[in-house]
């Protein structure tokens, strides 16, 4: 068994960037910068003290070689992990279910998101390999080749969040534009449906011309 902790410094506040860890709309916003097939959420549940979530990620990697002869013709290539984000603290537990020979493969590990400054932060990965079985001839070579994967990964991190946030500065020019575009068609339509009670006389708007001459005079 052994344990890597990997590090990088992220262009977001931390509780920011915690928000958006391990959702579907970040998970998704991911797919062509990691290279990645697919990013499939299967379960989430949203629980008092964390939210438990199980997604399926399909690479575009192939898996290393000396796994190839467990594999079948027709196996799809994916891996499972099963999250937990808390919600009382800045942390995500996890466990990564391996495409083949996942009862010899254990893969797990902790997530941990500290502040720096009010702009940046720091994700701290902490991954643990475990080999049983046949597999612990070839256990470096496995372990290596994953652990290269993850560091392309989190290498990957800060380009991926710089983006996202123009993403999200996009999306919402672009939400007030529709609200701008909104408000001024209603005030419009208000004024169009004023102009018209003017103009065709509406009950509403009519004067009392049968008023007594006397209570004109007093006024």
């Amino acid at each position: 068994m052994s344990t890597h902790t990997l590090t990088v410094i992220v262009p977001m506040n931390a509780d920011k960037f915690y928000s958006i860890t391990e959702t579907k709309e970040f998970d998704q916003f991911q797919i062509p910068f990691l290279g990645l097939d697919s990013h499939e959420l299967v379960e989430e549940v949203d629980k008092e003290t964390h939210i438990h979530r199980i997604v399926k990620i399909k690479p575009k990697t192939s898996i290393p070689k000396i796994l190839l002869k467990f594999t079948t013709a027709n196996q799809e290539v994916s891996y499972q992990d099963t999250q937990t984000k808390s919600k009382v603290k800045r942390e995500i537990t996890f466990k990564t279910q391996a495409p083949v020979m996942a009862e010899h493969i254990h893969v797990e590990g902790v997530i941990n998101v500290e502040p720096l400054d009010d702009n940046t932060c720091l994700k701290v990965l902490k991954v643990t390999f475990r080999f049983t079985g046949p597999l612990q001839w070839f256990s470096s070579v496995i372990e290596n080749n994953i652990l290269s994967e993850l560091k392309k990964t989190i290498e990957l991190l800060p380009t991926i969040v710089t983006e996202y946030k123009k993403y999200l500065l996009t999306l919402e020019e672009s939400n007030t534009s529709e609200a701008s575009t909104t408000q001024e068609s209603t005030t419009q339509e208000q004024s169009n449906n004023t102009q018209f009670d003017q103009s065709s006389g509406s009950p509403s708007k009519q004067v009392d011309l049968n008023v007594n001459p006397v209570e004109l005079s007093a006024n």
